[in-house]
């Protein structure tokens, strides 16, 4: 009976240490620069690099390196600027983009870097003490385009009213 115990003690502790992982037999892809990926003349199909310049995955599609990320499945090289603001027009999370409050309830947000067609955009308002509640406000965009966005925002209770309010929005568009 020791004797079986003793081999299965030492079949789990064989499988326990065999199966840690080795810092040295990571898996790491190659890191090249922009130069390096594209001076590359044999290479096959399905290829695989980390671009150092661009801080991007690459596959090579037989005839070009393709990033690999956010909408690169659907043939597009899109970007994602998102944020939430507070009601009086400062930044409360999110990079990329400046907000001014123009007047009552109105606001502008300047993409940093403007998209290089106009982005999608949604918004959702509300008041941070009713988050967990429900919240009527609705974003009207006012105007829309590359490098800006103005919206207004309503109360959506029947009032047709005005108000100051936090937001917060996602836009996605063409680097």
């Amino acid at each position: 009976m020791k004797r079986k115990f003793f081999v299965f003690f030492l079949m789990c502790y064989t499988s326990y240490v065999t199966s840690q992982i080795d810092a040295n037999s990571v898996f790491v892809l190659p890191a090249l620069s922009n130069v390096e990926m594209n001076s590359i003349t044999t290479i096959s199909q399905g290829g695989l690099v980390y671009n150092s310049t661009d801080k991007r995955l690459y596959k090579y599609t037989g005839s070009e390196w393709v990033p690999i990320g956010l909408g690169t499945s659907l043939g597009e090289d899109l970007k994602l600027i998102r944020g939430n603001v507070n009601e009086n027009g400062t930044i409360a999370q999110g990079t990329g983009f400046t907000v001014k409050k123009l007047t009552n309830s109105r606001y502008q947000i300047d993409f940093l870097s403007p998209f290089k067609a106009i982005p999608s955009i949604t918004f959702t308002a509300g008041e941070l003490t009713a988050l967990n509640s429900y919240e009527d406000n609705v974003v009207n965009i006012i105007s829309l385009s590359n490098s800006r966005a103005t919206v207004i925002i309503h109360d959506n209770e029947g009032e047709n009213n005005v108000e100051d309010s936090w937001f917060s929005f996602i836009a996605v568009g063409p680097k």
